[in-house]
């Protein structure tokens, strides 16, 4: 294997030439930059590589195709030089142990872990189709407020999902955020390396050193720069480093690669949104939140990088829109009703990006969602009325059939489809005839004096037509035989009314 003359830093990629040892960043020991071609090659006995990707400081990342299922993988591959170095060795599979409790949307998923006969260690994670966030950024310069409100509440969320599992990432930087776009225009965010995370449990092995600052010491937060003991705010600090340069296309602190910058970053407040980007009129809910989420003492930032998301989000949306923010944002809104749809029976658990669930404006928001009425599941029962049409066809095709034949399966079944038939016709018209004799009797609710005076009125209404009757009956009757006259008995009430 040819070892070429540049070395690289396994910490932050950093490339030097061969008389160099040391980091100059971190003081990490530099290792050789390898030369050897896997284009071609079967690794693992699963996964061909097609092409190189990127090259980091712990090794290079390929995009390879596993060789049954035909699943594009993006392969990193462990520089030899570090495979027998322990903390090396221990913080790849590291990686691969915390990427791998982490089920979210917006994390890369790891496939497949492991060592070949030749002694490569190797990931096999999710390829994903787009860029890194810095590679976006040195194009863009600087996204639209919108747009990078949901980038970073969509990292947000994936931060989120790792601490509720005692996972520290400890390197956010843009980098380790990878973008693509959707169909829709809108991004998806995808959250990677977790090469340096480490959990929160007590009694777990520590992968650094005491006092041992470990990350990208550009987007460190002040206790991270210290060496001192990490929770979860010191990820909401990365990432809100992250938002400002994303929203602004300049760093919180100035030449904050340097000795004193970082000195001054562990007391200091980083510069406002104003003074580095005049031409936009930032709102002061969108300061403030930057004020709180990169407050030098712990306890001065949000309880929570959701609750910072949450935050970020709702300032921006207090700017002045544009046609190209109401475009993104009707395109972010159709997403988030699509998701929902399509998993109806728990809406709970969606993770959006602009509204994180860590928050009580959240949960508000998701608990009134539950009383509304689902547009799909109402689709869904509204189209029962072509079934219901298919299944009478098909039974009056075998009544007809049947009723054709002598005998026979046929012919019985389409007997028992004309009783049945019958029976719904008969209790059909029982109600029917319910219905009209209730509606023609006389409500028992009258009160008694009122009852009395209406049966009164009725009684000598009755007798007058009854005596009226008669004497027709007994002027216009011819004479029967004998001097008889035939008299025809009058109607009782009763039966008249029925009729």
């Amino acid at each position: 294997m040819l070892v070429s003359a540049i070395k690289v830093c396994p910490q932050c990629g950093d490339e030097y030439d061969e008389a160099t040892g040391f980091c100059s960043k971190d003081g990490t020991p530099l290792v050789a930059q390898s030369d050897a071609n896997l284009i071609g090659k079967t690794v693992g006995g699963r996964y061909k590589v097609i092409q190189q990707l990127g090259e980091g400081g712990m090794g290079q990342v390929y995009l390879a195709e596993h060789v049954r299922m035909k699943r594009k993988s993006a392969i990193k591959i462990m520089r030899p030089a570090l495979v027998h170095e322990p903390e090396a060795l221990q913080r790849f599979t590291r990686e691969a142990e915390n990427a791998s409790k982490i089920s979210h949307p917006n994390v890369a998923s790891i496939f497949d872990f492991g060592e070949t006969d030749e002694g490569l260690v190797y990931l096999a994670m999710e390829f994903i189709e787009g860029e890194s966030l810095s590679a976006l950024l040195k194009r863009e310069i600087a996204m639209h407020p919108v747009v990078a409100a949901d980038i970073v509440a969509q990292a947000a969320d994936a931060l989120s999902a790792a601490h509720e599992l005692g996972i520290l990432h400890r390197d956010i930087k843009p980098d380790n955020i990878m973008v693509s776009k959707r169909t829709d225009g809108t991004f998806v965010v995808k959250l990677v390396d977790f090469g340096i995370a480490r959990t929160m449990e007590r009694g777990t092995q520590q992968v650094t050193r005491t006092g041992f600052a470990v990350g990208t010491p550009e987007y460190m937060s002040p206790e991270q720069l210290s060496g001192d003991v990490l929770d979860p705010r010191s990820d909401q600090y990365s990432l809100a480093l992250v938002a400002f340069i994303t929203l602004t296309g300049h760093e919180a602190f100035p030449n904050s690669s340097s000795k004193e910058s970082l000195i001054a970053r562990l007391t200091s407040r980083p510069r406002r949104l104003d003074e580095v980007r005049d031409d936009l009129d930032w709102p002061n809910s969108l300061q403030a939140v930057f004020d709180k989420a990169l407050a030098p003492d712990p306890t001065d930032r949000f309880a929570s990088v959701a609750e910072f998301g949450v935050g970020l989000a709702n300032s921006v949306e207090e700017m002045t829109p544009t046609q190209t923010a109401e475009m993104y944002r009707h395109a972010l809104g159709h997403r988030m009703l699509s998701v929902a749809a399509r998993t109806p029976s728990d809406n709970a658990s969606i993770r959006t990006p602009a509204k994180p669930m860590a928050t009580q404006q959240a949960k508000a928001q998701k608990a009134e969602s539950r009383h509304r009425r689902d547009p799909v599941a109402v689709r869904r029962r509204g189209s029962i009325f072509p079934y219901l049409v298919m299944a009478g066809a098909l039974t009056y095709g075998v009544w007809f059939y049947g009723s054709k034949q002598p005998s026979g399966m046929a012919r019985d079944a389409a007997d028992q489809i004309a009783a049945v038939v019958s029976s719904a016709k008969a209790m059909v018209g029982s109600a029917r005839g319910i219905s009209v004799e209730s509606a023609t009797a006389v409500p028992a609710a009258t009160p008694p004096a009122t009852a009395g005076k209406r049966a009164k009125r009725k009684v000598s209404a009755d007798s007058t037509a009854v005596t009226a009757a008669t004497e027709s009956a007994t002027e216009s009757a011819p004479a029967a035989s004998g001097g008889d006259s035939v008299v025809a008995a009058p109607t009782p009430p009763d039966t008249m009314l029925r009729r």
